[in-house]
């Protein structure tokens, strides 16, 4: 492999891994941004197995396990014509109050407010979710989970529908003869617990009206849900406006000097093999693991250029020996 000269010209190529290799830097900083996608998604985790556990008190409250047992019994004897039993992860909540209103005549009217709460507690019709909860998986997996966002008001092309059923197939969503394994997100029994309800399999056949402190619970739950969703799509908007800054300065440049004087003022080591003409791609050469440990922003544990450089260059000679 030929190493690049100090003055070496760069080409398209280089300028594409130089942007590979900052993106993959900004990406495993813990930038404000990322620290609100990891609170959120732990706060969505511990929230998780708590709501289940109040829908299902919910449920059993307005449905004793006695009446669906009774149901059950029904349906071995009269098969459909003994009752209706349907194994629910999707759930609507209801807690009316009375609101007033101006009508259209100028009169003060009052009318009731459902206040209604669609919980769904799997994964199946909630790619965007998925997407955002699976977002380092996806990534060490070499896949795109920002692909929505990054054409988003875009025509779609054959990368982004690529980048769409790689995703889809991984998390399970693609419907293909392998969609069943149980390695798949999708079918991880986090996401298929279910409660027996009395009714039919449409969620909305029947609501459980619900108090004032459980129907605000159960709304957190939503809150952080919605949550995670828009701290994955911040979290892009970031990512995705430095690299855009940064693809403009290196148009600019022409030499490998000049960008190595960024990348050393960045705090980020630059190893010359990673934009040689033969390996133009962004090579692994530091893990993501690495680069979580070594990358830091101003509150982190290496405040110095100096000791990033320094505390990489001991994760190399560990790896080696």
């Amino acid at each position: 492999m030929t190493a690049i000269t100090k003055d070496a010209r760069l080409n398209a190529d280089k300028r594409k891994s130089l942007v590979a290799i900052y993106e993959d830097y900004i990406r495993n900083q813990k930038t404000k941004v990322r620290i609100a996608y990891d609170k959120a998604k732990e706060n969505f985790d511990n929230l998780f197995p708590k709501t289940w556990e109040l829908i299902e008190n919910v449920v059993r409250q307005k449905q004793p396990q006695d009446d669906v047992d009774t149901i059950n019994s029904m349906r071995l004897k009269y098969g459909d014509n003994g009752g209706q039993i349907h194994q629910d992860s999707c759930f609507y909540f209801t807690n009316p109050s009375e609101e007033t209103y101006q009508s259209y005549e100028g009169e003060t009217k009052t009318r009731i407010n459902e206040n209604e709460i669609y919980l769904k507690m799997n994964l199946k019709d909630d790619e965007i979710f998925a997407y955002a909860y699976y977002y380092d998986d996806l990534k060490s997996k070499g896949l795109n989970p920002d692909f929505e966002y990054k054409w988003k008001g875009e025509k779609r092309n054959p990368t982004y529908y690529q980048a769409e059923s790689d995703v889809r197939d991984y998390l399970g969503f693609s419907r293909g003869k392998n969609d069943d394994s149980k390695d798949k997100p999708i079918n991880n029994s986090m996401w298929n617990k279910t409660i027996p309800t009395i009714g039919t399999s449409y969620c909305h056949s029947r609501q459980f009206k619900v108090d004032d402190i459980t129907h605000s619970v159960l709304n957190q739950f939503v809150i952080a849900k919605e949550k995670l969703v828009q701290t994955h799509e911040q979290m892009f908007d970031y990512i995705n406006a430095k690299v855009q800054k940064i693809e403009q300065g290196l148009k600019t440049y022409t030499k490998y000097s000049q960008a190595k004087e960024l990348f050393d003022k960045l705090g980020i080591p630059l190893n010359e093999s990673q934009i040689n003409e033969q390996s133009s791609m962004a090579l692994s050469v530091f893990s993501p693991t690495n680069l979580a440990d070594m990358l830091t922003d101003k509150d982190d544990e290496f405040a110095s250029r100096e000791e990033k450089i320094a505390h990489f260059k001991a994760l190399q000679s560990a790896s080696i020996n």
